[in-house]
């Protein structure tokens, strides 16, 4: 087994990925509630089922930093926020830290290895999340484990909740998992390579959409079976983001899909350089990404060109939009970026080391996102 337990910058972008085999599906569970978004909260990485990254408040209007907590270890999880405000966090050290919306730490889960993975947390507070010893953890709103999945490889996807309670992700085994709300094992579908770090989306009539190293988009169907499969040129790492008649889809060579929701193709076009980030779209569903040269694109639904913003070094975190039409995303440069809907800077928050998070916006107006420096920082207004 290959452990992660070198400098981050001596990693490969793909994380140098730990692949751990377990003989068999175990669980060991007690009851969980289903998830469904409330207007104050920020509960899966890309905000909502269907990833799109578009927040209905708005975020900081400046750089000011209210808090910064530290981990014991590097952050490359995105954080959540649930309807109460509380921030959910994972951390390498394998820690998901619970944290008020002031700064301060309620309780810390040790899971059993290290945590790349998002959190993603439902209505009645159960939070969802994947280590990379291969388990799947539902932990309850008081920090206690109602069940653990453990499937055949490192789950470094985010979780995704439907309206019955189902919970699906991706997992380096190559496999997408379905589990109850009970934590049982539903069904999985097996691609023909490893899924990183690309997440479930769900769309309107409860269609799974999820990218594979095997260069395919999958939609598969509420039963696990295959609805249809996209070709890309590369491999996904990125999850899908799903607009009101097509799934925008990233591969790691750095090209750009727009596709239909009957699996034909739309458009697509070069961002110009390699991505390991996810699209977000706006309201008029312009699309941006980050690339691994720096820039982050804006592309209209026709997949011609907007504008395209440079920041310091690359961008690998994927972006959020609030509802102003400001794009909030970090970069290895070690700063956020506020960016005008015009691919103007609004402002920029400076911490030094790089930032792989994605960040996330709460109804408060705050921005939250981790950092390799071992720090979870919170931007915004002081209340």
């Amino acid at each position: 087994m290959i452990t992660i337990n070198f400098p981050f910058w001596k990693r490969t972008l793909l994380f140098g990925l730990t692949i751990v085999t377990l003989s068999m599906y175990s669980i060991v569970y007690l009851p969980v509630l289903y998830a469904q978004n409330t207007p104050g909260n920020f509960p899966l990485y890309k905000y909502n089922p269907q990833r799109t990254g578009m927040v209905p408040f708005a975020g900081p209007s400046g750089n000011n930093v209210k808090w910064s907590i530290s981990s014991a270890g590097e952050i490359w999880s995105a954080p959540v926020v649930d309807a109460d405000g509380i921030i959910y966090i994972g951390s390498t050290d394998g820690s998901l830290l619970s944290v008020t919306p002031e700064g301060k730490v309620r309780w810390s889960f040790k899971a059993g290895d290290e945590i790349f993975a998002s959190p993603t947390v439902d209505n009645d507070g159960i939070v969802y999340i994947g280590t990379i010893d291969g388990k799947l953890y539902a932990i309850s709103p008081n920090g206690k484990m109602k069940w653990k999945f453990l499937t055949k490889g490192a789950v470094h996807s985010s979780a995704v909740v439907d309206e019955k309670g189902n919970v699906y992700f991706g997992c380096f085994d190559g496999n997408v998992y379905a589990v109850g709300a009970n934590g049982k094992f539903l069904w999985s579908y097996n691609t023909g390579a490893s899924i990183m770090t690309s997440s479930p989306a769900i769309g309107p009539d409860n269609t799974i959409y999820i990218g594979s190293w095997d260069k395919y988009l999958y939609a598969l169907n509420p039963d696990g079976s295959l609805k249809w499969r996209f070709e890309t040129e590369g491999k996904i790492d990125a999850t899908p983001a799903l607009g009101n008649d097509a799934v925008y889809i990233a591969d790691t060579k750095g090209k750009l899909y727009a596709v239909r929701f009957d699996g034909a193709l739309k458009w697509g076009g070069s961002v110009g350089s390699r991505t390991h980030s996810s699209p977000a779209l706006d309201a008029d569903e312009t699309i941006y990404i980050g690339t691994q040269e720096g820039y982050l694109h804006a592309i209209r639904k026709d997949g011609t060109l907007k504008w395209k913003f440079k920041a310091g070094d690359s961008i690998t975190a994927s972006p959020v939009v609030d509802v102003n039409g400001t794009i909030y995303v970090g970069s290895w440069d070690g700063k956020v970026y506020a960016i005008n809907n015009d691919g103007s800077l609004k402002w920029s928050a400076t911490f030094g080391e790089p930032l792989l998070s994605s960040p996330a916006i709460d109804s408060k107006n705050t921005l939250y996102i981790g950092c390799v420096d071992w720090k979870f920082y919170a931007v915004g207004q002081e209340l």
